[in-house]
């Protein structure tokens, strides 16, 4: 048979290259994902809005009409204007700066333990046999109920802060590292060794890439713990700076609720600027695992 004769093309293979043009669309399939992608992350972001301004007009009706007594629950107005008021305030910024500060170190101090520990773990089944029991009772502790015996430790300051971040921090990362590893795929891993990469080289190019978006949701949700963690511990153990000594000593003042909820309200928008940044962080290094899931 000539190879340069056209071939014909059977009922199978026709309906699988016609669908593409039939409506007259002719965008890359990518782009067309992409779109829905922006599409619908929009609307998320629209009920995430919508959302938050039924909560303060509820917030408002129970302040404004007595359900809570306002010694109790100020109106969502006065706080949102306090807290405006306190973002303009250099020695707020300079506590908020205290808080952010020691929770980065506490948390980065945590992904250095755990993600390392976490692939060794999960690389060596006899290594994570042994370890487990220890890894399940240890994890369910309270890291703030230590804050009393690290004080006595390592005072008050930004070792105290770190230290108990850190201990919160540390078992989600390693138990979501380890998952990671633990769901890389067998066949994947079989071919690797099959060309006679090292236990290291498989480590490296294949088992570390599957195991990031794992490791990338543990760090998401450990940001934003390692904040409430380290307001937990200066409100606690009476640190000397940091925004829970701050709000501690509002809580103290006559008429200070109303600072302390907008304290809150502020640590809370501080929360969601982390757990943002880190979700853009998870999509631009794992986007594609997401892409594979939709």
């Amino acid at each position: 048979m000539d190879s340069r004769q056209p071939v014909a093309l059977t009922a199978t293979e026709t309906v699988s290259v016609t669908p593409h043009a039939a409506d007259g669309n002719t965008r890359p399939p990518g782009r067309v994902l992409r779109s829905d992608r922006i599409i619908e992350r929009s609307i998320i972001a629209a009920r995430g809005v919508a959302g938050v301004l039924g909560f303060l007009a509820l917030w408002e009706v129970v302040a404004r009409y007595d359900l809570l007594p306002r010694d109790v629950l100020p109106a969502a107005s006065t706080t949102l204007a306090s807290s405006a008021a306190l973002l303009g305030d250099p020695a707020f910024l300079g506590q908020i700066g205290a808080t952010l500060w020691a929770a980065f170190v506490g948390f980065a101090l945590a992904v250095v333990i755990a993600v390392p520990a976490g692939l060794v773990l999960g690389l060596s089944d006899r290594l994570h046999a042994a370890t487990a029991t220890v890894v399940e009772l240890l994890r369910p502790l309270p890291p703030v109920g230590l804050v009393p015996l690290l004080v006595l430790v390592a005072g008050q300051g930004l070792e105290m802060k770190a230290v108990v971040v850190a201990l919160g921090c540390v078992w989600p990362l390693l138990v979501n590292t380890i998952h990671g590893v633990h769901s890389t795929d067998g066949t994947a891993w079989a071919t690797a060794r099959s060309f006679g990469w090292s236990q290291r080289t498989v480590a490296l190019r294949v088992v570390w890439p599957s195991a990031v978006p794992s490791v990338l949701t543990g760090v998401r949700i450990t940001a934003s713990v390692a904040l409430i963690l380290c307001v937990g511990a200066e409100f606690i153990g009476g640190s000397r700076d940091g925004l829970g000594s701050w709000l501690l000593q509002q809580s103290m003042l006559p008429g200070g609720i109303d600072t302390v909820c907008a304290g809150v309200v502020i640590a809370g928008a501080l929360g969601l600027l982390v757990n943002a940044a880190v979700t853009a962080l998870e999509r631009r290094f794992a986007g594609w695992a997401h892409r594979e899931d939709s």
